[in-house]
């Protein structure tokens, strides 16, 4: 795992500004437009970039960083990837129901109020707990899901857990290395963007998450490709290749020609004159 690569191959590339320039631009016009729900899309389309990219560091592509030239099929991908997540993050529905009712019950008094406080802390802990959890399963979630861009690929939920806990050492360097970088990111992010009279922001903050983003699915790159996920039958379509033995099973047997092995008809003798 090369970890400052995660960041240097940015400028790596011939055209790392007109790329970066149009991320940045995506993400600052998504969080001004989030607040009527659209902004999401621009997300969608910097998550399905990101899957882009995670495939060109897993296939050792020199210049991973992916033009912008797939909208459309950046958006299906971020899609399906969020969609993907979010089943992930199911369960933290459930952790939050008892903090709900927790929170509820401690505005009462007495009885009442310490079984509250008891079900908020409860499900808070379950709740963080989880996240952990999710941290670490998100390279292999990410990894399945990238093999072949279905949603099922990263649902397969026992070979993912087996993939992790084989490299559970590296994924938790990973999340650890990815969790620092993120402060760090946003941190000089927000620093320079205050010392450029607090206008500096609009450009920093958003591209500050940018960078944060393609170093995690950098990183993530290097782990599939350091450790690929195996191949199952729901990543690939069942289809025999031509020549195999189930293939030539399964071929029509060439139809015998009538009359074959029959002597041909005699001609008719001609009298002589």
């Amino acid at each position: 795992m090369d970890y400052g690569k995660a960041l240097t191959f940015i400028t790596e590339d011939e055209r790392w500004q007109e790329k970066i320039a149009i991320g940045t631009g995506i993400i600052l016009l998504s969080s001004i437009l989030s607040i009527v729900l659209i902004g999401v899309l621009g997300f969608f389309i910097v998550m399905g970039y990101g899957v882009r990219l995670m495939q060109n560091v897993r296939d050792g592509a020199p210049h991973p960083l992916p033009e912008w030239d797939q909208w459309g099929d950046d958006l299906m991908r971020g899609f399906k990837l969020f969609v993907v997540a979010l089943v992930w993050s199911l369960p933290l529905v459930l952790f939050w129901i008892p903090v709900v009712i927790g929170g509820a019950m401690a505005d009462s008094r007495g009885a009442a109020e310490f079984i509250g406080t008891t079900l908020a802390l409860c499900g808070s802990c379950l709740m963080v707990l989880y996240g952990l959890f999710l941290a670490v399963m998100a390279p292999g979630f990410s990894i399945a899901f990238a093999t072949d861009e279905e949603i099922r690929s990263g649902l397969q939920f026992r070979e993912i857990w087996e993939w992790t806990v084989e490299h559970i050492g590296q994924i938790i360097v990973v999340a650890l290395v990815y969790l620092v970088a993120s402060i760090l990111i946003s941190l000089v992010a927000g620093i320079v963007g205050t010392l450029l009279c607090l206008v500096g922001l609009v450009v920093t903050v958003p591209l500050g998450t940018l960078v944060t983003y393609l170093f995690e699915y950098h990183l993530f790159g290097q782990l599939a490709h350091a450790y690929p996920f195996p191949a199952t039958a729901a990543s690939y379509t069942s289809y025999a290749p031509y020549g195999s033995p189930t293939a030539q099973e399964e071929s029509p047997a060439p139809a015998e020609d009538e009359g074959a092995g029959d002597e041909p008809p005699t001609p008719p003798t001609v009298p002589n004159a």
